[in-house]
Parts: C-alpha cells; structure tokens; sequence
C-alpha cells in the first residue's frame, strides 16, 4: 500500500487475482463488522468480477488472508485449514452501482449476474439486498428512488448538507477498455461532473451493447467510500490501468476515481 496515496495495484493471472481480490473483500468485510457491526458494498456489474462472485459465494480457504497479509477480525481461529471461511451475510448489506435498464431476469441484468455468482452457494437474507429499480420509468424517477433508497439506509435527508455523501464500506467496480466505470462513459462530461446527486439515469454510448438506458451511481458516491476496489481482465485494460496509477491517463472516467480518505486497489487479471 502506498501510503501518500492509498493506491495499491496488482496484475497476475485471474486465479492469483481473483483469490487476492477475494480475500481483501472478506478481511473488508469482517473489519468493518467488528469496528461497526455491519458491512456494505456496492457491486459491478458486466463479466470481469465473475469468478470474484463465485469465489466469494463459495467461501474462501481459511489460510488464504493470510497468505495476503490480511486478518479475519473475529473469525476464529481453531478451525482447520482446510475449512472455508464464509462471508459475514446477516451483517452485510448490497447495493448496486449501476444497472441497464432490463428486467432482472434479462441476460444483460447486472442483478441476474450477481444471483447467478455472487449469490449461487450463499447470499445475504434478501432484506439487505437493493436492487436498482431499473424497470421502472421515466428513468429519472428510477433514479431518483435509488438516491432515497441509499438516503434512507445512511439517514441523510435532502435537506441536509448538499456536500454529504453515502459512506460504503467497499465500492466494487470494473472497466471498460475506454476506462468507464459504473455507467461512467467518457463522452458524458455532465455525469462525470456530478457534484450533488447520487444517482442518475445516463445513456450509454451507441458502440456499447445493450443499447439501452443506465442507472448509475456518481463519482462522489464513488469516492467517500472507505474502500474502492476496480477489479478488470485482459492486458489493453491491464495496461489503462497503470497509466491511470502512474498519472499518465488523466482522462478516462476510471481516472476520476480518488478517494476523499479511503483506500483505491486495482485488481488486473492478465491473459
């Protein structure tokens, strides 16, 4: 970890990553419930975190956050080695941080792929599940329920200071080879200049498939969270990553991620 700017980055073959990534999620997890006694964490959507999603459903191997330097606060410690630790679910808490404009059940949902991995072997008790309203229109409206949904999970109304954002304990995201996160997409400055709103409903570029309407968190949501973790596969991403890390690229959404007091790891999964 660097600690000037919180940044850590690391590139290896999906299995190394998937199993690093995974086990920086669990330690996350248990070190937010034991210093605040819940956890919450808003997910990716598209196909890069699925192996992250299944491996995290399934329980890791005890001895694995260890092998990363990492600790299980409250985990104990007399189990077997061989024994899988699972994910803290009654105390952990879902969000979404960003959705098309699908029904749950289509195959571009990014619920659907989370209920097939992330909670195929096990899953949070469906009251701490928050899925975007993504069927419901117009779409401003559909935003505008999600920012009172996360309002009323944090206890920050309207009326208060317009500068207070969410505080997620983890905020998963992935990214695309032109650097969007979330439905961040580099032709829409107006979104990625968001100051107030939590929430939007945006388009997505007429090169990216489903060609239909989004759902997506801003960048301030993003960057009060305590932790951010951009996880992403192939090497022309692998490669879009290191050049935002080393300052190189100061143009790409995924460039605008920098964490008001949290922690940023980059997760990139190399052919």
């Amino acid at each position: 970890m660097n600690e000037a700017t919180r940044t850590f980055r690391n590139c290896g073959s999906e299995k190394e990553i998937t199993e690093h990534a995974a086990a920086l999620v669990f330690s996350i997890a248990f070190r937010s419930i034991h210093d605040r006694g819940s956890f919450s964490m808003v997910l990716s959507g598209g196909s890069s975190p699925r192996p992250l999603y299944l491996l995290i459903s399934q329980g890791i191997p005890n001895e694995l956050p260890e092998r990363y330097g990492l600790t299980l606060p409250g985990v104990r410690k007399n189990i077997e080695e061989s024994d899988l630790v699972t994910m803290p679910w009654e105390n952990t808490w879902i969000f979404w941080g960003d959705e098309r404009c699908v029904p749950p059940g289509h195959i571009h949902s990014n619920y659907r792929m989370a209920a097939e991995t992330l909670m195929k072997y096990s899953q949070p008790p469906k009251k701490h599940t928050f899925r975007m309203p993504a069927g419901r229109k117009p779409y401003t409206e559909a935003a505008a329920s999600y920012e009172q949904t996360l309002r009323n999970f944090f206890h920050i109304e309207n009326s208060d200071n317009p500068a207070r954002f969410p505080v997620f304990d983890l905020v998963l995201l992935g990214m695309g080879e032109d650097g969007h996160i979330a439905s961040l997409f580099p032709d829409n400055t107006a979104a990625l200049h968001e100051s107030r709103k939590w929430v939007l409903a945006v388009d997505a570029p007429a090169d990216i498939e489903p060609r239909v309407k989004r759902l997506t968190i801003t960048l301030p949501v993003i960057n009060h969270a305590r932790n951010i973790l951009i996880f992403t596969a192939g090497l022309k991403k692998s490669v879009l990553s290191e050049k935002i890390v080393l300052g190189k690229e100061k143009q790409a959404p995924a460039s605008f991620v920098k964490p008001v007091s949290g922690n940023l790891f980059w997760f990139c999964a190399q052919p």
